[in-house]
């Protein structure tokens, strides 16, 4: 798979994998950076070398579930918990496509709801530990989704029939 990246304007980068195309801001590439780097030295930072994986399983999250269908969005929406919605909406407030996915399948009055809620309920910050578990109950809701048929994941840049 050929890797490619290029600033394409100021602080704002393209991250190309094979066919797909990811434009990411500065701050997101240095944090991508920082776990790239984790994950690449023995032991990891902080010596938490079990969670590289969980991690690297949160991170393939976040990327997936921007191209999963509408439907599995709304049944995820419906089933998950407000909290580890706000939580995961919260922890990408930077990946324009993973909350454009998201608002796209809600109701105007639940969109507004969600962002007074991440106004104020995370006023100073997301803590790690609450992301993470929030992160993994989600995973676990969408595989259950998955494995019901109901939440698919479409191939990046493929137009719905």
């Amino acid at each position: 798979m050929k890797i490619n990246a290029k600033e394409v304007a100021p602080d704002v980068y393209s991250v190309s994998f094979g066919e797909t195309e990811i434009i990411l801001q500065g701050s997101e590439v240095k944090t991508l950076l920082m776990q790239l780097m984790q994950i690449l030295t023995p032991g990891g930072a902080g010596g938490e070398t079990v969670t590289n994986t969980q991690d690297r399983k949160r991170l393939d999250f976040l990327n997936k579930i921007t191209n999963a269908n509408d439907v599995g969005i709304q049944k995820l929406m419906l089933i998950a918990d407000h909290q580890d919605l706000l939580a995961l909406l919260k922890s990408a407030e930077d990946n324009t496509a993973l909350h454009t996915k998201f608002f796209n399948n809600m109701s105007n009055n639940n969109a507004k709801m969600f962002n007074e809620d991440l106004t104020y309920e995370f006023r100073e910050g997301l803590p790690d530990k609450r992301r993470r578990e929030a992160l993994d109950r989600l995973i676990k809701l969408a595989h259950e989704l998955e494995m019901d048929g109901d939440l698919v994941y479409e191939k990046p840049g493929t137009e719905k029939q």
